[in-house]
């Protein structure tokens, strides 16, 4: 048998795998802004537990086709009974042309080509803790002693008076380099790429899910993500052009929230 010098990889183990999960799908949940992916989806967009995801659409490419309509358009809309004239039919085209795609988020960068900064958002119980953790390596900063002692009245104040006094609004929050699209996570333990994974968006989800109405958060809706036929997207990271590996999505059905997928 022949053998190819390949990088291996971790298995997750115990990973239970429904029949749905073997299959490249995104799933807009009941739950809004909820999103889910497969696997197999996660895996083929080499996003790991933490990174984000982020969608592309159409909709301005369709928007210039219905203020400007080719005779293609014309014969689209005629034989679809859609009145591209109005303001209406204008909506209809582009409602009924619409393309989403799922993509790895890309990282963001200043002009100067320096990183963007995000804050991580943490509780305030993370910050009391951090007090907890960290306070008397804080205080040996000198201008920041100095303003715990003008708090305290005391310029003798013992350490832990100084401790004592620090507040949560003392504490900034970590930063991390920004990236596009939503943060996902797991409901499982597993870590690395080829994870069931979770992510919040609200208006896409209100976008993808508008024709549901008021009935939104009574379905899930299932998408086949099409992984055959990637499409590469340029797009500007705030310093420069770059091109993003993009795959469609093709809707498949709408089901009762009892039938998602689980791990």
């Amino acid at each position: 048998m022949i053998k190819f010098n390949v990088p291996i990889n971790a298995v997750q183990a115990g990973q239970k795998m429904s029949a749905l999960n073997a299959e490249p799908r995104l799933i807009a949940n009941s739950t809004p802004g909820k999103f889910q992916i497969t696997s197999v989806v996660s895996k083929a967009l080499g996003i790991s537990v933490g990174e984000n995801v982020e969608f592309f659409n159409n909709i301005d490419g369709l928007e210039k086709l219905a203020a400007n309509p080719t005779q293609d358009v014309r014969t689209f809309c005629e034989e679809q009974g859609i009145d591209i004239d109005s303001a209406e039919g204008k909506r209809q085209f582009v409602e009924a042309c619409t393309q989403w795609f799922i993509a790895k988020g890309h990282q963001k960068f200043t002009a100067a080509g320096k990183p963007v900064m995000a804050s991580v958002r943490c509780s305030k119980e993370d910050k009391l803790e951090a007090i907890e953790q960290n306070g008397a390596d804080m205080i040996k900063d000198e201008e920041f002693r100095a303003i715990l002692i003008e708090r305290v009245g005391d310029e003798n104040a013992s350490d832990e008076d100084l401790i004592a006094a620090i507040q949560v609004e003392d504490i900034e929050s970590p930063k991390v380099e920004d990236f596009t699209g939503s943060k996902t996570a797991t409901t499982s333990s597993a870590t690395g790429i080829g994870c069931n994974l979770n992510f919040t968006d609200t208006s896409i989800w209100n976008a993808m899910k508008s024709d549901l109405e008021e009935n939104k958060d009574g379905k899930n809706r299932i998408y086949k993500v099409l992984l055959d036929q990637p499409q590469e997207v340029n797009v500007h990271n705030g310093f420069e052009n770059i091109t993003v590996t993009a795959y469609p999505v093709e809707f498949v059905e709408d089901v009762d929230p009892k039938r998602i997928m689980t791990e």
